[in-house]
């Protein structure tokens, strides 16, 4: 994830850019640059940026001038809630509504609050005009607010740090105070501590600068996860440390952003939206092929099913062509082949093989045999009334019973009969 800082100030404009990774953050180039008429102009120095930044997240430090602070005490600390409750905390002790205030909380030591807002219209006019250069900011912020992460990791007592133009103490590493430096009178650092130390019951140990602001004092120290980022360039460090503090608070913390309500930041939130509908898109064609899919199995299967019962009921009029309205084939078919392999009496081929035997290789034939397990019943016809007792006597031997019955002649000299037998063992 890569994050380009761009901060504005009263004569300068810094932009820089960090790449986050593996919860460090990495400096990967930086520039600081005069604003003066004989200057190159903001829209100059972000062209030559535009096409390395496109896709980073942006942030906007705007100059602390276009930003007001009171300190509150609130019975929240939740800074969510807190923003919540702030515009009905001061809408009676603002000077006008005709402007409606952006607001941004921030706890501070003591448990206190910072209300921190800046008006709707000047915040959106400066989103418009990075937005169209190409550089449409997610967090709209004050450098002064992020500090914090500058400051070396034990640092006891109160201290402040400030950049010429605004000013931040800490005690014991919490935010205790914030303001922009007035810009008029003689030495305003001076005359902000000691306003501070008497407001506060503190005393301000040590005062570190940030840039070339006041010389004779003592520069912010480098700590090492700071110079680290730098890679140990001490010029660099010490023109972008505001920078990095920035991009540091947006890539592991909460920085101070008052790109909020209607001006909230969009771009991410459309990303998403656009990622979710090719999401439900491709959910929808998912279903949509599952549902084909169940469809075209759905159809396979009754096809082939129609297939089969074909199948079947073209076997069973082959097997039993005289059974006009058959009322379940399978079943019928079923019993049938049961009826074939009956067990402890070897079954129809060996009731068929019996009545062969019995009938012998003389003239005459059976043209109908019926068996239902235990007992077999027919009709056949003979040469003479001797042929079928030749063939009574014969299956007699086969057979526990056997008798012949409808001894009748035939036009051809032949006779027909009918005969009925129960299997030995049988009833």
């Amino acid at each position: 994830m890569f994050i380009t800082v761009i901060q504005k100030k009263a004569d300068e404009f810094i932009i820089s850019r960090f790449q986050a990774r593996r919860g460090a953050l990495q400096f990967v180039r930086g520039a600081r640059h005069l604003l003066s008429e004989d200057a190159v102009s903001v829209e100059e120095i972000l062209d030559t940026w535009r096409e390395e930044c496109q896709g980073d997240r942006i942030v906007l430090a705007l100059p602390p001038s276009l930003f007001s602070i009171r300190e509150l005490d609130l019975p929240v600390s939740d800074r969510k809630r807190c923003r919540e409750i702030l515009p009905l905390e001061l809408k009676g002790e603002l000077a006008s509504d005709a402007d409606e205030p952006v607001y941004e909380a921030l706890p501070l030591a003591h448990n206190r609050i910072a209300a921190i807002w800046s008006h709707q219209r000047l915040l959106a006019e400066e989103i418009e005009s990075f937005s169209a250069k190409g550089f449409d900011p997610e967090v709209v912020t004050f450098s002064l607010f992020n500090w914090k992460e500058l400051l070396p990791e034990i640092c006891p007592g109160a201290v402040a740090v400030t950049d010429g133009e605004s000013i931040a103490v800490y005690l014991d590493r919490v935010p205790l105070f914030f303001r922009a430096l007035p810009q008029g009178g003689e030495n305003p650092l001076a005359a902000t501590i000691t306003a501070v130390e008497l407001a506060k019951g503190v005393s301000i140990e040590q005062v570190f600068t940030l840039g070339t602001s006041f010389p004779d004092r003592s520069p912010l120290p480098h700590g090492p996860a700071l110079a680290a980022a730098f890679a140990g360039d001490a010029a660099a460090t010490a023109d972008l440390a505001p920078g990095y503090a920035m991009a540091r608070e947006l890539a592991f913390g909460e920085p101070v952003n008052l790109r909020r309500g209607a001006l909230s930041f969009t771009r991410t939130r459309d990303r998403f939206r656009k990622k979710l509908r090719l999401t439900y898109a491709l959910a929808a064609a998912l279903v949509l092929l599952v549902f084909a899919e169940s469809g075209v199995r759905y159809f396979i299967a009754q096809r082939q099913l129609t297939s089969l019962n074909t199948s079947i009921r073209s076997i069973y009029k082959e097997v039993f062509p005289t059974r006009v309205k058959p009322v379940d084939e399978v079943s019928e078919l079923k019993a049938e082949i049961k009826k074939l392999g009956a067990a402890g009496s070897g079954g129809v081929l060996a009731v068929l093989k019996q009545l062969t035997d019995a009938k012998g290789d003389g003239p005459g034939e059976l043209y109908e045999v019926d068996f239902d397990g235990s007992q077999v019943t027919g009709r056949g016809y003979a040469p003479s009334s001797g042929g079928v007792n030749e063939f009574k006597s014969k299956a007699l031997l086969q057979f526990g019973s056997f008798e012949v019955s409808e001894i009748k002649s035939r036009p051809d000299g032949t006779v027909s009969f009918a005969f009925r037998g129960t299997l030995k063992g049988g009833v």
